[in-house]
């Protein structure tokens, strides 16, 4: 890229992260209260009261909501996640809940950091941590992640100690990263079929159980506790409207019947997670490369991809930028601009969602550069052909 077009993308950058700062720290506090974090909040007050079975029953996380946010938010929206996931949250629910929104944008903040610090330190790249930084403070989801109190930093973090895993063999950070993923177990299988593409046996193995461990945790409060969790979550899908995914569900959704466009998504994603289980038994030449590939749909085939659970997305994009530093692919600085603009013109509310359609067109055109110079890579200089 030329000197200008790099200040001109590098001016985007701070505008957005300016942007950013100024969204989290005037966000009022009715949309403090609004938010996802009081209905975690309140699903953590039920837990530490000893009500384990209630955070997945509507009528009582419904009146719970109505006590810690009158009025704030719609009590028909459910707790989806596996209820070792409410612990942080009962914990906060011993303070204040404007007190304990603060506290968790902060622990989230330290979370993001720690992820950052763990892909440099497998994959470093130069001035890494303060463009990171600069980056993710100009990406719309981690707008989101921050006003909406939502555990998505656990993903990222948990996308960065899978692909930490790659450079060094840990089944310990393995364990952490499948528990810390499965707190939204759509975007589970992927990094372990990255493992798999790995062949990181051991650590594939201690994945599967701290996943295991926290997905089994509804178990709990009920024998039926697994059961509810999945229909809270299908629940949510009916409760937010589907053109809000940023997923490929998303784009079609809206086209479809109500009654199926659930299905249509489950599909997906289950074609999605096939597509990639092939590729990984195939063992790619290029691991890295395929983990990028694999984060990144992950994302699009997910049944349900809200603005913030895209913070996810940070971890590809780091390894697009080791793979540009390789020569294996273009600057992914313009490609990852244009999905965050896209997303900020989400925010306003289209009909149609831009987001998935340019994270698409992204991943098609890397990936075909991909392709290319990995062919060149391979054929023979023409001296040594002849």
């Amino acid at each position: 890229m030329s000197r200008r077009l790099t200040r001109a993308l590098l001016a985007l950058v701070l505008a957005l992260a300016a942007a950013g700062l100024m969204v989290v720290l005037t966000q009022s506090p009715a949309s403090r209260l609004s938010s996802d974090f009081t209905i975690n909040y309140s699903a953590g007050m039920l837990v530490r009261q000893g009500h384990f079975a209630a955070p997945y029953q509507q009528a009582e996380l419904g009146d719970m909501m109505r006590r810690v946010a009158p009025g704030a938010i719609d009590p028909r929206l459910p707790f989806s996640l596996p209820l070792g996931a409410a612990l942080p949250y009962a914990v906060l629910s011993l303070l204040p809940i404007e007190l304990a929104f603060r506290l968790w944008q902060l622990i989230t903040i330290a979370l993001i950091l720690v992820a950052v610090l763990l892909l440099r330190r497998a994959f470093p790249l130069p001035r890494a941590p303060g463009l990171a930084v600069l980056g993710l403070l100009a990406a719309i989801p981690t707008w989101a992640t921050l006003t909406e109190g939502q555990p998505t930093a656990w993903l990222f973090l948990g996308g960065a100690m899978v692909v930490t895993v790659l450079r060094w063999d840990s089944p310990a950070l393995a364990g952490g990263a499948g528990l810390l993923l499965a707190v939204k177990p759509q975007y589970l299988p992927a990094y372990l079929v990255i493992l798999f593409a790995a062949r990181r046996w051991r650590s594939l193995a201690a994945a599967v159980a701290g996943a295991g461990l926290l997905l089994l945790s509804p178990l709990v409060g009920s024998v039926d506790g697994l059961s509810a969790m999945v229909h809270n979550a299908l629940s949510a899908n009916q409760v937010v409207a589907v053109r809000l995914n940023e997923s490929w569900i998303g784009v079609i959704g809206p086209a479809l019947p109500a009654s199926i466009a659930t299905a249509v998504a489950i599909i997906l994603y289950l074609g999605a997670l096939g597509a990639l289980l092939v590729l990984a038994w195939r063992r790619p030449t290029s691991v890295i490369g395929f983990a990028a590939l694999a984060g990144a749909l992950t994302v699009l085939a997910s049944p349900h991809a809200l603005p913030h659970d895209l913070l996810i997305l940070a971890v590809p994009a780091w390894l697009a930028i080791v793979l540009y530093r390789e020569g294996a692919l273009p600057n992914p600085l313009p490609g990852l601009l244009a999905v965050d603009v896209a997303l900020l013109i989400d925010l306003r509310g289209v009909d149609l969602p831009l987001g998935p359609v340019v994270m698409t067109a992204v991943v098609v055109w890397y990936g075909w550069w991909f392709r290319q110079r990995a062919a060149q890579r391979r054929r023979p200089p023409i001296g040594r052909a002849a």
